[in-house]
């Protein structure tokens, strides 16, 4: 096994990772619009509950002290939620042949965000000196320009939606632009030699959770939306880098477990609070 993993770089393992889960849906969707929402179901809780298992490695390792092991520990919870939302339709749906309660897996994927923007923000802690506030108004900025058409077409729709679905479909393109801003500012550090490849990854993932929500929106609004769609696909790229992402900071694909080098900033350093 560790063979094979010298032989690939995590990138290479990430991309065959993401082609394969598309090409399973795509085939899905050839196949029959049934076969296609079970494949992303079953999917999103496999790769869900693998996010959530490593996690809790996380927070095993760092302990609840510190600013990453607060961040790890609510990574855990959002994760944990996430997971209990994509569980909740299947349960009922395909378990107990019966209609879930309405809004349930909005609870806990509403819940997860925040969770989730917490636990980023905790593990950006650290790296404060390196966050310039103009880089933060920038990253704003263009994350409520983002929001804008999204809310537009949602008020455009207003007469056809009632006052609770209004309500679930503000909150994600809101949620989506906030959760936005500490994704893209990882992002940057990364590329800036700030942070390991890990935190890049969470970044792209939330990018990937973006577009699909905003592409549901979309699609759901214009009444060509069904459950099994091709552009479901997203979700389960975020689940994915999510993994791939933890695991290369576990050191699952690390060549040299003799390295010294910081699993935080991935370099050699005195160490992160």
């Amino acid at each position: 096994m560790q063979l094979f993993y010298q032989r690939f770089s995590v990138q290479e393992h990430l991309l065959f990772s993401l082609l394969g889960i598309t090409s399973l849906v795509l085939i899905g969707n050839i196949i029959g619009q049934n076969i296609a929402e079970n494949v992303i179901n079953w999917s999103g809780i496999i790769l869900c509950a693998f996010v959530m298992v490593l996690s809790f490695f996380m927070v095993s390792k760092y302990g609840i002290k510190g600013n990453h092991g607060k961040a790890w520990i609510l990574f855990m919870l959002f994760s944990a939620y996430w997971f209990c939302a994509e569980t909740v339709d299947v349960l009922y749906d395909l378990v107990l042949g019966m209609d879930s309660w309405e809004y349930a897996d909005d609870f806990f994927y509403i819940t997860g965000y925040q969770l989730f923007f917490a636990s980023l923000i905790f593990y950006l802690k650290p790296f404060t000196k390196q966050i310039s506030k103009k880089l933060v108004l920038v990253i704003t900025i263009g994350s409520i320009f983002l929001l804008i058409p999204s809310l537009i077409m949602i008020i455009d729709s207003q007469s056809n939606i009632s006052n609770q679905n209004m309500l679930v479909l503000f909150s994600y393109p809101i949620l989506d632009s906030i959760i936005l801003i500490p994704a893209l500012i990882g992002i940057i550090l990364f590329f800036k030699g700030g942070v390991n490849f890990m935190m890049s990854l969470l970044g792209l993932g939330i990018i990937a959770q973006v577009v699909g929500d905003n592409s549901i929106l979309f699609l759901s609004l214009q009444n060509i939306y069904y459950p099994g769609h091709l552009v479901e696909v997203l979700f389960l790229w975020t689940y994915i880098m999510f993994a791939f992402g933890i695991s290369n900071h576990i050191g699952l694909f690390r060549v040299d477990l003799t390295c010294s080098s910081c699993s935080v900033c991935g370099k050699t350093c005195s160490g992160h609070n």
